[in-house]
């Protein structure tokens, strides 16, 4: 099993605080088609208020449930007229149109990519300069304490998250606009919110920010352009240090997610910086300059403290409140429902809920969306991303000798990901293998030799990031994978609704979605911090088996209140079974590696063994099915003493994960499909096999391999499993045919090993 994928943040329709002036009349449903060319007419309309309408009506249309009516607007190009609405004169149109596209862009691909063909960045970039100068002209009001127009801020700072939001959809949706959003050159624009953050609406500050993560995250031409731009790098460095002063408007928690993302957006160009002082000093006899080099070595340490505050939250708390707002506005649309014609129609009657419930509710779960974003970051910290990459030099001259601005104004996206395909890797030229992953001062000296620990030096480990994710982010990410009312759908429903109709049924579920993320995404940044110490430090589990059995009863916990709540109604069981799988995986994920590390050794009952062969045999999911295997090939290689318990895993291995369905197989005389044969499974537990019965030393060896027959049911099987790994298409799936190949390989060197062992322990 190898490491959890380093994963970048991603966008998510949110609550703005800033919030879009509400339009008194604007529709929110159409009754016919011809309604829609006279809508959007009124959007060239002379009158600037019918131009304000016909844009807030648009944008109503174009989120709404009604798809029929978005294909209506789509096809009388709405895109096209809203883009050139862009350059109205009016702010508060510009306001409307803007959340228009942002709002249609996150929720429609097509109609993204529409908005690239239409060549959107034009239209965006022509404004940038204007914004630039109002944000400067309000930032001077307010260090004279002159008061400006309160509407004219509100319309310059909605308008610009409104269109920084909409590239960040781009960049993320539509591959093939990340060309023109690099040739925008809008670094300088970005970067200079983190220089005022105190003086700017934090959403603002924190929308610009999550973009030029992913950007950074996501292209070499970004990378370069941060490096290059004169004081962008200490603006940030700056923003990842701010305190909270007295006098700030700024909450802890705005705070805490400013200098989470400008620490974010520092790490992603950290491999490239590092790769630069290489080569401007590789002549020094010095070597690196340590003012130089500090900064990026210290950069981790402080962003793991920063993430370590501000994930301590309270999920059971920001259910309890999520449930008190949801029960607000299922009374509030109720009393809708009762005082309109509108009861057929449960979409109109959930649009129409704006209560201070819902902006409650949606506050949270912003919140939780930046949790999870600071939970990424904490992962990718914690995980060694050096992997080198045989083209990488190639690559790199590829970028500079067509540099940033190639022609060609539309480069598809597989082509553009391909050119960007190892850019991680051109970055880290020059830079040593020991410089990546962890900072040197911080963890080599605690990670890289397994022997430090044993020798006493503990408090090392203490002072070090790994002591901060074991004293302060583990807890807190345990916290957060405790599941909640509102991470179950029959629960949630059953608190928020009560005796209530279902017609809010939809709203609590997506609610519950953003809930069961989070958990999911707290059980994969603890399943990263698992993995790394395997791989640095192995010899930590061993002198922390206290932490090891509380880790394995806590993991158990979650997957009995999974399979032990009680189901979904008909109608909501696929959403239902999904959510349950997006939890049970990173936990049986996290049960794999903690009985990696310590061979087994976990606190496991019997009945807990059961359970785990229960799961594999109820499943639907091919992951969890192999997370659970290779869990329990580890919990039957514990010896001595624990022979039945091999023999009633390993008779389970060989019989139903392996035997059954390769003699299914065989019998069927079919060619191998992936929906009907788990070929990745079986040579999972192969290899599993392999290592259990390794040595005829083992005390369960001869109990259970030699007297159960299982080298012969093996050897029987050979040509079967040899037929079914020919079957398994090379072109179309390489990683697994090369798996299976070398799986066929040990078994035919496994079997022969055995009967040779066998001979020696009974020679004739």
């Amino acid at each position: 099993m190898g490491r959890a994928q380093k994963r970048t943040f991603k966008q998510q329709q949110r609550y703005n605080p800033l919030g879009p002036p509400t339009v008194q009349g604007a529709v929110t449903a159409v009754q016919s088609k011809d309604e829609v060319p006279a809508l959007l007419s009124r959007l060239a309309s002379a009158d600037a208020n019918d131009r304000v309408w016909a844009a807030a009506s648009a944008s109503n249309l174009l989120v709404s449930d009604d798809h029929s009516v978005r294909r209506m607007l789509l096809a009388n190009n709405v895109i096209t007229a809203l883009i050139e609405r862009l350059s109205d004169s009016v702010p508060d149109v510009v306001v409307q149109v803007s959340g228009a596209l942002h709002n249609i862009a996150a929720i429609d691909q097509g109609a993204a990519e529409e908005m690239r063909r239409k060549n959107i960045f034009a239209a965006i970039q022509s404004l940038v300069p204007r914004l630039a100068k109002s944000i400067d002209d309000i930032i001077k009001q307010k260090d004279s304490d002159k008061s400006g127009d309160g509407s004219e801020r509100k319309s310059v700072f909605v308008t610009t998250d409104n269109l920084i939001s909409i590239l960040w959809v781009l960049c993320e949706t539509v591959p093939s606009s990340i060309r023109q959003i690099n040739d925008m050159a809008l670094t300088p624009f970005l970067v200079s919110f983190f220089g005022v953050a105190d003086k700017l609406p934090p959403s603002l500050v924190h929308t610009a920010g999550q973009f030029l993560c992913t950007l950074t995250d996501g292209t070499f031409y970004a990378r370069r352009a941060l490096l290059s731009q004169d004081g962008a790098v200490d603006t940030l460095r700056n923003a990842v240090q701010m305190q909270h002063a007295d006098n700030s408007s700024m909450s802890a928690d705005d705070l805490a997610i400013t200098r989470i993302l400008a620490g974010g957006i520092l790490a992603n160009i950290k491999p490239a910086a590092l790769a630069s002082l290489k080569k401007k000093y590789k002549d020094s006899l010095d070597g690196l300059p340590a003012e130089d080099l500090k900064p990026w070595e210290d950069l981790s340490g402080t962003l793991v403290q920063v993430i370590a505050q501000f994930i301590s939250f309270d999920i059971h708390e920001a259910a309890a409140k999520t449930i008190a707002s949801l029960k607000t506005s299922v009374a509030s649309g109720a009393a809708d429902l009762d005082s309109t014609e509108m009861v057929d129609d449960a979409n109109a009657m959930n649009n129409s809920v704006i209560s201070d419930g819902t902006m409650v509710m949606d506050r949270i779960s912003s919140h939780m969306d930046y949790v999870q974003m600071a939970l990424e970051l904490a992962a990718n910290i914690f995980t060694d991303e050096g992997a080198s990459d045989p083209d990488a030099e190639q690559e790199e001259n590829n970028h500079e000798n067509n540099g940033d601005n190639s022609d060609g104004d539309d480069v598809g996206g597989d082509e553009y990901d391909s050119g960007m395909e190892g850019e991680y890797e051109n970055d880290m030229e020059g830079v040593d293998a020991e410089d990546t992953g962890f900072d040197q001062d911080d963890m080599d000296g605690v990670l890289a030799d397994e022997g430090t620990v044993a020798k006493g030096t503990e408090q090392a480990v203490q002072g070090s990031i790994l002591g901060v994710f074991i004293n302060s982010i583990i807890p807190s990410l345990q916290r957060l994978a405790e599941p909640t009312k509102m991470t179950t759908i029959t629960t949630a429903l059953s608190e928020c609704l009560g005796s209530s109709e279902g017609s809010f049924n939809k709203m609590i579920i997506s609610v519950v979605e953003d809930f069961v993320a989070l958990e999911e995404r707290a059980l994969g940044c603890f399943n990263n911090f698992l993995l790394v110490i395997e791989e640095s430090l192995k010899s930590w589990f061993r002198l922390h088996m206290d932490s090891v059995g509380s880790w394995w009863r806590f993991l158990i916990s979650i997957a009995e209140h999974v399979y032990g709540m009680e189901a979904a109604p008909k109608e909501h069981q696929e959403e239902d079974q999904r959510m349950r799988s997006a939890v049970l995986e990173p936990v049986f994920g996290c049960m794999w590696t903690l009985a990696r590390c310590v061979s087994g050794s976990v606190p496991v009952t019997a009945e807990q063994i059961k359970g785990l062969i229960h799961v594999c045999e109820v499943t639907s999911s091919p992951e969890i099915r192999v997370k659970v295997v290779g869990a329990l090939g580890h919990i039957a290689r514990r010896q001595p003493g624990y022979i039945e318990e091999n023999k009633y895993i390993g008779s389970y291995i060989l019989e139903q994960i392996i035997s059954k369905p390769i003699l299914e197989y065989a019998d069927s005389k079919e060619v191998y499909a992936a929906n009907s044969v788990p070929v990745e499974l079986i040579a999972e537990a192969l290899d599993i096999m392999f290592d259990i019965y390794s040595d005829a030393d083992f005390d369960y060896d001869g109990p259970v391999f030699v007297r159960g027959n299982f080298l012969d049911r093996l050897r029987k099987l050979y040509p079967s499993i040899r037929r079914l790994a020919k079957s398994v298409d090379r072109r179309k799936d390489r990683e697994l045919r090369d798996r299976i190949d070398l799986v066929v390989e040990n078994l035919r060197g496994f079997v022969a090993y055995k009967l040779s062992e066998r001979k020696d322990c009974h020679p004739q």
